[in-house]
C-alpha cells in the first residue's frame, strides 16, 4: 500500500496533519510551504519512506521539503528498511520560539536517514531543535546544520551497527549525543570548519558499550568550544558518568582562536584515544579521568 501526499501548503497559519500510515512499502512524499504548522507521521510496515516529491529530473533521494518557521514536526517509523530524506528550508530566526521542531525516530533494522536543515542554500537554518530516536541494528543518520542556536540531540539504542554522521556549522549550536545498548556503534561528529567555525559550540557524548568508535572534530571561533564524554569528577577515584565500555577509539580534534575544553571520563579497558588541541589566542584544557587497563593515550596541546 502507498501513500502519495503530493504536496501540502500552508495558505493560513496553524496547519495541523497526521498521518498514520500501516502495513508495508508505505510511501510519504512532502512538500509543505507556511509557518506555524503541526504534521505527524507514523508509518508502520516495511520499507517505509518519507521524501520529497517525484517528478521530472528527481530521483528516490529527493529531500521532503519543510518551508518555514515554528513548525513542529514529529516523523515515527516502525518496521525494517526506513528511508528518510528531509530537507529543511527556513529564514532567520531571533530566538528558539521561532525556530522549528523537528523530531525523528525510527524503531526497527536498516534504517537510513538523510537530514538536511540548509536544505534551501542559504546558511538561514537558525534556533531549530533536531531530536533523532535510534533502536535497531544499523540504524544510520546523516546530519547537516549549518546556522546559529540550533540543538541536535541524538540517541541509539539496542542494537549494532549504528552510526550517526552529523556536520553541525554555526555559532552557538549544542550537541547531545547518546549512544547505548550494543556494540560496534560509530560516531564521526564535525562542528565547524575553517570557512564557518563553532563559536560558543557544544559537544556532550555518553555511551555504555563495547567497541565503540567515535570522532570529533571542532573548529572554533573567537569564543572557544567545549567537549564532554562520559563524565569527569575530580573528587575521588571514580569517573561520575563516564563512558562504559571496552575496546573504545575515541579521537578528539579542537581547534580555534580561544579556549579549548575537553572533559573525558572513562571506565573500560583496552581503550585508545588521541587528543588533539590548538588554542592559538587562549587556553587549552583537558581534564581526563580513567579507569581501566592497556589504555593508550596521546595527547598534543599547542597555544
Amino acid at each position: 500500500m502507498k501513500l502519495r501526499l503530493a504536496k501540502i501548503t500552508t495558505v493560513v497559519l496553524g496547519l495541523v496533519l497526521s498521518l498514520n500510515v500501516l502495513a508495508g512499502d508505505n510511501s510519504i512524499y512532502i512538500n509543505q510551504s507556511g509557518s506555524n504548522s503541526n504534521i505527524s507521521i507514523t508509518q508502520d510496515g516495511a520499507t517505509n519512506t518519507v521524501q520529497g516529491i517525484q517528478g521530472v529530473g528527481t530521483d528516490s533521494t529527493t529531500p521532503a521539503k519543510i518551508n518555514g518557521d515554528n513548525n513542529n514536526v514529529t516523523i515515527n517509523q516502525v518496521g525494517s528498511g526506513n528511508t528518510l530524506s528531509f530537507g529543511i528550508q527556513t529564514t532567520v530566526a531571533n530566538g528558539i520560539a521561532n525556530g522549528n521542531n523537528y523530531s525523528y525516530s525510527v524503531t526497527g533494522n536498516d534504517a537510513t536517514a538523510v537530514i538536511n536543515s540548509n536544505n534551501s542554500g542559504a546558511g538561514t537554518s537558525a534556533s531549530n531543535n533536531v531530536t533523532v530516536t535510534q533502536s535497531g541494528n544499523t540504524a544510520n543518520l546523516n546530519l547537516n546544520v549549518l546556522g546559529t542556536n540550533n540543538n541536535f540531540t541524538a540517541t541509539t539504542a539496542g542494537g549494532a551497527s549504528n552510526s550517526i554522521v552529523a556536520s553541525i556549522k554555526g555559532t552557538g549550536n549544542t550537541d547531545n549525543i547518546t549512544m547505548n545498548g550494543g556494540g560496534a556503534n560509530t560516531l564521526n561528529l564535525t562542528q565547524g570548519d575553517s570557512v564557518n567555525a563553532s563559536t560558543d559550540g557544544t559537544v556532550t557524548l555518553s555511551s555504555t558499550g563495547s567497541t565503540n568508535t567515535f570522532g570529533i572534530t571542532q573548529t572554533g571561533g573567537t569564543s572557544g568550544s567545549s567537549i564532554i564524554i562520559g563524565g569527569y569528577n575530580a573528587v575521588g577515584t571514580n569517573a561520575s558518568g563516564a563512558l562504559l565500555g571496552s575496546s573504545n577509539t575515541i579521537t578528539i580534534a579542537q581547534t580555534g582562536a580561544n579556549d579549548n575544553t575537553l572533559v573525558l571520563g572513562l571506565t573500560g579497558s583496552s581503550n585508545t584515544f588521541g587528543i588533539t588541541q590548538t588554542a592559538t589566542g587562549g587556553n587549552n584544557v583537558a581534564n581526563i579521568q580513567s579507569n581501566g587497563s592497556s589504555n593508550t593515550w596521546t595527547v598534543h596541546q599547542t597555544r
